[in-house]
C-alpha cells in the first residue's frame, strides 16, 4: 500500500513538473509575430513616393461598353462623356413600301450609373458629317465634325436615367433603357433613300452615324453605363405600309465602328486636386501633395504614379526570398455614397526598356483570389500582392522601380477613389508596402 502511494506521489510530480515546464517554454509567444518562429522577417516601412497624374492618352474605340452622361464631381470637377457611333442595317434588301413615317427613336441599353441620377440630363443627338474609318485609332481625345443640327425632337430634351427599371412598351417588358425621339426629318431622310439602305457600304456612304452627347445638368448629373451593341440599342424607324404599322431597325452591331470622348474640367476640382494634378510639370504638379491625398479616376482621368526608391538597396547582398508582398491602398473619400469607388483596381508596369505592360502577366497570379485588389468595404481598403514585381525588382532588375495604379476598366467607368498618400495625417491610412521574407 505504500509503495502504491508513493508511486501515485511520483507521478504526480512529474505531470507537475510536465506541466511547468510546457507553461514556461511557450511564455511570451502570444507576443511575437508567429512568422517570426519560422525565420519570416516583416517590413511595413518601405520608402515610397507617390503622385497622381493625368492620364495622356486612352483607347476608346470598340470597347465591351461606353458611358454618356455629365456629371459634377466635388473633388474631381466636372466630366462630360458623349460617343460616336456607327449605325449599320438590320437587314439587307430595304423594301418600305408605300410607307408613312409614324416616328423614329434612338434607344440605348443602360445597366449601370456613376453620379446622382435624380438629376435631369440634357441630351443632344447630332448626324456625323465626317466618315469613321476601320484602320483609325481612336482614343478618349479624339473628335469627328458633326452637322449643327439637334436632332431629338424636343429640341429641350432631358432625361432622369433609371438604369434599374424596366421599360414597358405595349404591354411588353424589356430591360432598363433610355429613348430618345428623334426628329421626323432624319426618319424621313431614311424612308426618302431606301436604294441607298440595300448594302452596309451604300448605307455607310449615306448616313455617316450619330454623335450623342450630354450638356451640363446643372447638378451633380451622372454618368450613364450602357451597351451599344445590345439588341435594345439601335435607331427605330417606326412606320406605316397600307395601314399596317411596322419597324426597321439601324444597329450598332460589334462589326461597327464606335468609341467614347471625354472632357474633365478640372478648374472645378479641390485646390489640393489642382495642385497636385495639374500644376507644375507637365501631367502631373507637386509631388509632394502625395504624401497627404491621391487620387484614381478612369474615363482618361488620372491615375497614380507610385515608385520604390529604397527597396533595391534594403535587400543588397542579402539572400532572401520574398514570401509575400502587398500594397495597400485605404480609401479616404468622404464625398457623397453616389460617387462610387471602383470595384477592382490595377497595375501598369514598365519594364527597362520602357515598354508598358500590364502586372501580373501571368494567369494564375492575375486571379482575383491571389492578386486581389478589390475593395474591402469593411477595411475600406484595396490590398494588390505583388510579390512576384518586387522580387523581380531586387533580384532580376527586370522592372523599373515604379508602376502606375489604375482603375480597371478604365475606359468605361467612372468610378474613382480618393486614398490616403505616403505620409498622411491620419497615419492608419498610409499607402504602404507590406514585405514578407525569409533571410538564409
Amino acid at each position: 500500500m505504500r509503495k502504491r502511494s508513493l508511486l501515485v506521489i511520483a507521478a504526480l510530480i512529474s505531470l507537475f513538473f510536465i506541466s511547468c515546464e510546457d507553461e514556461l517554454t511557450s511564455l511570451g509567444l502570444n507576443l511575437r509575430d508567429p512568422n517570426d518562429l519560422m525565420g519570416t522577417s516583416f517590413m511595413d516601412s518601405t520608402t515610397i513616393v507617390a503622385q497622381s497624374l493625368w492620364v495622356d492618352s486612352l483607347n476608346t474605340k470598340g470597347l465591351s461598353s461606353n458611358v454618356l452622361g455629365y456629371v459634377n464631381d466635388p473633388t474631381f470637377g466636372s466630366t462630360k462623356a458623349d460617343f460616336y457611333a456607327q449605325y449599320l442595317l438590320s437587314a439587307k434588301s430595304v423594301d418600305f413600301g408605300t410607307a408613312n413615317l409614324d416616328s423614329v427613336v434612338l434607344c440605348i441599353r443602360i445597366g449601370g450609373f456613376f453620379g446622382d441620377t435624380t438629376t435631369a440630363l440634357p441630351i443632344r443627338v447630332y448626324e456625323l458629317d465626317e466618315k469613321m474609318n476601320t484602320d483609325s485609332v481612336y482614343t478618349a481625345n479624339s473628335t469627328l465634325e458633326y452637322k449643327n443640327t439637334n436632332l431629338t425632337y424636343d429640341p429641350n430634351f432631358t432625361l432622369k436615367p433609371k438604369p434599374t427599371t424596366r421599360v414597358t412598351i405595349d404591354t411588353n417588358s424589356y430591360e432598363a433603357h433610355i429613348r430618345i425621339r428623334l426628329s421626323d426629318a432624319i426618319g424621313q431622310f431614311f424612308l426618302d433613300h431606301e436604294s441607298d439602305m440595300q448594302t452596309d457600304a451604300l448605307f455607310a456612304a449615306l448616313f455617316k452615324g450619330l454623335y450623342v452627347t450630354v450638356e451640363n445638368p446643372n447638378g451633380t448629373g451622372s454618368l450613364m453605363y450602357i451597351n451599344l451593341t445590345s439588341s435594345l440599342s439601335k435607331i427605330a424607324i417606326y412606320y406605316k405600309d397600307n395601314n399596317v404599322r411596322k419597324e426597321f431597325t439601324l444597329l450598332t452591331s460589334s462589326s461597327a465602328i464606335r468609341f467614347n470622348h471625354y472632357e474633365h474640367y478640372y478648374t472645378k476640382a479641390t485646390p489640393h486636386f489642382i495642385s497636385e494634378v495639374m500644376n507644375g510639370v507637365p501631367y502631373g504638379g507637386n509631388s509632394t501633395l502625395g504624401e497627404e491625398l491621391l487620387y484614381l479616376q478612369p474615363t482618361g482621368g488620372v491615375k497614380t504614379k507610385i515608385q520604390f526608391p529604397t527597396v533595391k538597396n534594403a535587400f543588397k547582398d542579402k539572400k532572401i526570398v520574398i514570401n509575400r508582398a502587398e500594397l495597400v491602398i485605404t480609401n479616404v473619400s468622404t464625398d457623397p455614397t453616389h460617387f462610387f469607388n471602383p470595384a477592382l483596381l490595377t497595375i501598369q508596369g514598365v519594364a527597362k526598356d520602357g515598354t508598358i505592360c500590364y502586372l501580373p502577366d501571368d494567369s494564375y497570379f492575375t486571379s482575383s483570389e491571389y492578386f486581389g485588389a478589390t475593395y474591402n468595404t469593411t477595411t475600406k481598403e484595396y490590398r494588390i500582392r505583388i510579390t512576384d514585381y518586387i522580387h523581380d525588382l531586387i533580384l532580376r532588375d527586370n522592372f523599373q522601380d515604379y508602376f502606375y495604379l489604375m482603375v480597371s476598366g478604365s475606359g468605361v467607368r467612372g468610378n474613382r477613389l480618393i486614398f490616403g498618400g505616403t505620409n498622411p495625417s491620419d497615419i492608419s491610412s498610409r499607402l504602404r508596402l507590406e514585405i514578407s521574407y525569409t533571410e538564409y
